[in-house]
């Protein structure tokens, strides 16, 4: 039976995607690699094993392998200590489990020290001890922490509709393919917003998010760092464009002949091909440093074209009236209602909204 021996070697039965003692396990390989750390697994995501893989050894146990160590540290699960050989076996709490139905095994007759990552977490393990009839000392160590000022991730926004060709659905495809793979090779990362009707268009890109549209998303644009607009040459004014360059947030778009007449300023726009035949070089020029810029919408001249005179008009409220149709707490009437609560008057953009979430039906209308 052949043998391998660390100096510390931290056993996981499953390192998953995301998680707390994920970020345990990167930080203090980052932090303390050069101490001959290596980490044992039974299942690991592979992205996770990636990163730490560049700094520690990562090894699968595997059946009657024997592990060597000075000292042998576990997370909850210790499925792999009798196949551990060490000077010290150490059990971390990341987690106070008896909040979640879990009994930690701290009474194995293996388990020399306890650590705790918190005060307390220690305090807590300390009341636990005496319900599990243990005696061994806790030492408290907070998780390791290397704050590095991260690479600003770059924040893209569209509101479009995707399924349409006429708004470049097939474009932005062929952009987030050219982001995705010049983020694999350079180690930057962006978050692409989508507004669009179609939430299930397909895009599988981990770096897009698909939300349903909203009526204004001009807060979201003002936040974001480039608008995309790269439908066909059928805009004829382009609110998206104006909007953004007025909130000085840059744009990629596609040639449209408008953009002439906006005198968009070079430095805040990138523009994409008709044919995205230089898509690979606008995914690398989203990452360059903004400039600033400045930019005033045209006017509009409006006043030529309207008619200043009174009105005789007379808006008044169309209203219905409504029964609901299961029991909720309604917030404009203040109280809760039933299907057994008498029909009420409510506006029809109440009752749309109403119907929407299938809480009540219209009966009549309000003459």
């Amino acid at each position: 039976m052949s043998e391998i021996r660390y100096s510390n070697i931290f056993y996981f039965r499953k390192i998953s995607r995301i998680g707390g003692t994920e970020q345990f396990l990167y930080e203090i390989a980052k932090k303390y690699h050069k101490y001959d750390i290596a980490v044992l697994y039974d299942e690991a995501d592979f992205d996770q094993l990636l990163r730490l893989r560049k700094l520690i050894p990562c090894i699968m146990r595997k059946r009657g392998q024997v592990y060597k160590a000075s000292k042998a540290f576990f997370n909850f699960n210790i499925d792999a200590i009798d196949q551990m050989i060490a000077d010290e076996y150490i059990f971390v709490c990341h987690a106070i489990y008896q909040e979640l139905g879990y009994q930690p095994p701290i009474e194995h007759p293996k388990i020399d020290k306890i650590l705790g990552v918190s005060k307390y977490a220690v305090s807590q393990i300390e009341r636990q001890k005496i319900t599990q009839n243990v005696d061994k000392p806790v030492i408290m160590c907070y998780n390791p922490l290397t704050l590095e000022k991260p690479q600003k991730v770059m924040r893209l926004i569209s509101a479009c509709r995707l399924e349409d060709k006429t708004k470049g659905g097939d474009r932005t495809l062929k952009l987030i393919d050219a982001l995705d793979r010049y983020c694999e090779k350079s180690g930057r990362h962006y978050l692409w917003t989508i507004y669009t009707n179609n939430v299930d268009f397909g895009i599988s890109s981990p770096n897009v998010a698909l939300m349903r549209p909203r009526p204004d998303v001009r807060d979201y644009i003002a936040d974001s760092d480039w608008l995309v607009q790269v439908s066909n040459d059928m805009e004829t004014y382009c609110y998206s464009l104006n909007e953004a360059l007025g909130y000085g947030v840059r744009v990629v778009r596609t040639p449209l002949s408008v953009a002439k007449e906006l005198k968009v300023p070079k430095k805040a726009e990138l523009v994409l091909d008709w044919d995205c035949s230089n898509v690979d070089k606008v995914a690398e020029q989203i990452f360059k440093p903004a400039q600033d810029f400045a930019y005033k919408p045209p006017k509009d001249g409006w006043e030529r074209a309207l008619v200043l005179e009174p009105s005789n008009y007379v808006y008044k409220e169309q209203k219905v009236i409504v029964k609901a149709i299961c029991s909720y707490y309604d917030i404009e009437l203040g109280r809760n209602v039933s299907n057994w609560s008498p029909a009420w008057e409510v506006s029809v953009e109440r009752a749309r909204v109403l119907v929407d979430k299938h809480k009540v039906r219209v009966i009549e209308s309000v003459v």
